[in-house]
């Protein structure tokens, strides 16, 4: 894999992810559940934060709907490992 196609950071990843959601583009996101399955989500659009007085641990976490299932979703922002195929490489 080229290193192009990768992230160095979960900004570079989030930045990628709020431009797409601006021009209302889907795009794929594959993260780890907390049961530790593989996820992933052939059309997802970021929503937002849920506050931290319904959730305490919303700081750690991203929201984004499934456009697919007509679904909300949320995952653990470590968990993420791609967007559109192009991987998180700390």
């Amino acid at each position: 894999m080229n290193k192009v196609d990768q992230y160095k950071s979960y900004e570079a990843a989030f930045s990628d992810m709020k431009s797409l959601t601006a021009l209302n583009t889907p795009f794929k996101l594959v993260f780890i559940k907390e049961d530790g399955a593989i996820k992933i989500v052939s059309k997802a659009l970021i929503r937002k934060r849920t506050p931290i007085a319904k959730d305490s641990m919303s700081p750690y976490k991203f929201n984004f709907i499934d456009v697919t299932q007509d679904a909300f979703g949320s995952a653990y922002i470590p968990s993420l490992l791609s967007v559109n195929d192009k991987k998180i490489v700390l």
